[in-house]
């Protein structure tokens, strides 16, 4: 399924009504929940460009400190007052030396007044870090009423869904071209959030009827007509 050219007006945040709490989406790949002071985001992958490093894959470093200030920036603007990671918090398991511990290290010193929740992922193959960044780690589910907060999309008896795992991208079409563009997608199960990792590719995905998307690009975000 392609989103076509027709979208509603963007604008750089969109709110979302689900299970009677008002979201922001957010232009930066977050959602934030005001009522609830919370800020989520998903598949951080952090050291994922130090994993192509290693395995001789020559790629941009910096990721790191650029989705770190990405974060500060939407910490501040939002005011939020806890940071859930719906899953893949890290891209593999770390070694004590990687340079990326050394920065989250500093930018958690800066920010201990802000209680991180990590939702695991099917990446979060670690046990522990090798460094305590004062984490509350979840194997499965977390519940902050109303929502579920989890790594992989799914129908919860408790609430809505939070999730990330996919990725998500569709394709936009118009006079002749096709861009892909990172979304958020509300389902009947809740809202999957787009990957919030500088460096992550995207799965192409396929909206059902009656499901919503809204695409993030270029420091907007635009709900998009199903076609």
């Amino acid at each position: 399924m392609t989103a076509s050219a027709e979208t509603c007006p963007s604008q750089q945040h969109v709110a979302l009504e689900l299970a009677g709490e008002r979201l922001m989406l957010r232009a930066d790949h977050s959602l934030s929940w005001p009522a609830g002071e919370t800020l989520f985001v998903a598949d951080t992958h952090f050291g994922k460009g130090g994993v192509f490093r290693r395995q001789g894959v020559n790629v941009p470093s910096g990721t790191t400190e650029a989705d770190l200030g990405r974060l500060t920036a939407a910490l501040n603007e939002t005011g939020a007052r806890r940071l859930v990671v719906l899953g893949d918090f890290v891209h593999a398991p770390p070694a004590g030396d990687e340079p990326w511990l050394a920065r989250f290290a500093r930018w958690r010193a800066g920010h201990g007044d802000v209680e991180i929740v990590v939702t695991r992922g099917n990446h979060d193959r670690v046990s522990a870090l090798p460094v305590d960044f004062d984490i509350d780690w979840h194997a499965g589910a977390r519940y902050l009423e109303p929502f579920v907060c989890r790594h992989e999309p799914g129908v919860d008896p408790r609430g809505p869904v939070l999730a990330g795992h996919i990725h998500p991208v569709v394709r936009l079409a118009a006079a002749g071209e096709r861009v892909r563009c990172p979304v958020f997608w509300r389902r009947d199960d809740g809202l999957v959030l787009p990957a919030f990792c500088g460096f992550a590719g995207g799965a192409h995905v396929t909206p059902a009827a009656g499901d919503r998307v809204f695409l993030v690009a270029e420091g907007e975000v635009i709900e998009a007509r199903l076609a």
